[in-house]
């Protein structure tokens, strides 16, 4: 059986590998190396030369701008949001395959049951993010084409004439291109992975819940009596402690990793959303520039809400009162139970208290409240 990560995030890592954002077995200072100059001509270069454009652009084209605005908006925020992944890269990679050990593989069909749901989700939420950054880019550099006179997907500050001669407007036009493919891949699929992380570790909160609800019926098919063991039991909920204390690891670590990358994306869709709602104010009501305005506004939109909804399922999965790890293990036979038992999930029950909050920057708490608000 292929390891958790393997089957829920194939997309994601096999797009980033190519991007330099996951680093190889092999080669690794190699690998590092194209990838800091990759990252650092479509998106620093990109970034800076299209924020001279603003700067000296003395023409004004209101479009032209509002386009480099909303592409400044997300792209200026991915040079933060971007970079742990190569600096940080060994570690940032051991975190996202935390729950591909062998130690958290199902062997009961429940547990198989929860895991898979929780694959099938991960790969849904990365193949529709996949879907609509690649229909994305293919009408944001289109779109240009379709304009008079001779425009780029970004408006950037350029040394020469772009537009003197023809196949210095089409290196031009394609090296652009490529700079906005390599940041609309790079910069959105990672969210899929991030958010599915946290749907990974709550998919193992399920199970430790299930587990701590049925330990009575664990311990008799492990000794395969219908006689409980309170050895066995004791070896149960020792199995369980480790799991929880694995899942906090988790958290922790995952809150470590990817706090300043949530963070950034946030910044980002703020700004991105406000010069798309300019665009759309003055757009004709079916064009395509409204049309396109809208379709970015909801996938920044969803980018924001996919974190919060993932968090705060983590959140909720320990803490919301009618379904919580303390409830689950109210829930079992606990009154069958030796006193050193009951004191192992009283211990358990107590340091479930501390809910699981991951913040955005350490600022703040990344929940749906917080994207209602």
């Amino acid at each position: 059986m292929r390891d958790i990560i393997a089957q829920s995030f194939s997309i994601n890592l096999n797009v980033m590998r190519i991007l330099g954002l996951y680093p190889p077995e092999t080669y690794k200072y190699l690998y590092k190396v194209c990838s800091y100059i990759t990252y650092s001509i479509f998106v620093v270069l990109v970034s800076l030369l299209a924020i001279l454009y603003v700067i000296f652009d003395e023409q004004h084209d209101i479009l032209q701008l509002n386009l480099t605005g909303i592409y400044l908006a997300e792209t200026v925020s991915f040079i933060t949001k971007l970079l742990p992944f190569i600096r940080n890269g060994s570690r940032i990679k051991k975190c996202i395959n935390y729950f591909g050990a062998p130690y958290f593989l199902p062997y009961l069909n429940k547990h198989k049951e929860i895991i898979d749901k929780c694959n099938n989700i991960c790969r849904r939420n990365s193949m529709a993010y996949f879907t609509g950054v690649l229909l994305g880019e293919i009408t944001w550099n289109i779109k240009p084409l379709l304009m008079k006179g001779n425009r780029f997907p970004i408006g950037i500050w350029l040394p020469f004439d772009a537009a003197a001669d023809t196949r210095i407007y089409w290196t031009t036009y394609i090296f652009l291109a490529a700079a906005s493919v390599y940041n609309g891949f790079a910069g959105t699929l990672v969210d899929p992975l991030i958010g599915g992380l946290a749907c990974q570790a709550t998919g193992q909160l399920k199970i430790l819940k299930y587990n701590l609800q049925h330990l009575k019926e664990s311990a008799k098919i492990e000794t395969g009596t219908n006689e409980m063991i309170f050895s066995d039991l004791h070896s149960k909920i020792r199995e369980s402690i480790e799991l929880h204390k694995a899942i906090l690891i988790f958290v922790q670590e995952y809150e470590e990793c990817f706090s300043w990358i949530i963070f950034s994306q946030f910044a980002s869709s703020v700004f991105g959303i406000c010069f798309c709602c300019l665009q759309l104010s003055a757009a004709a009501p079916m064009s395509f520039n409204a049309f396109s305005a809208i379709t970015y506004i909801m996938i920044m939109i969803g980018q924001i809400y996919f974190y919060c909804y993932y968090a705060t399922q983590l959140l909720e999965e320990v803490f919301l009162a009618n379904d919580s790890l303390t409830n689950a293990i109210y829930m079992g036979q606990w009154y069958e139970y030796d006193i050193v038992s009951r004191k192992a999930l009283i211990i358990i029950m107590e340091r479930s208290k501390k809910p699981m909050i991951v913040t955005a920057g350490k600022i703040i708490s990344v929940t749906l409240q917080t994207f209602t608000m």
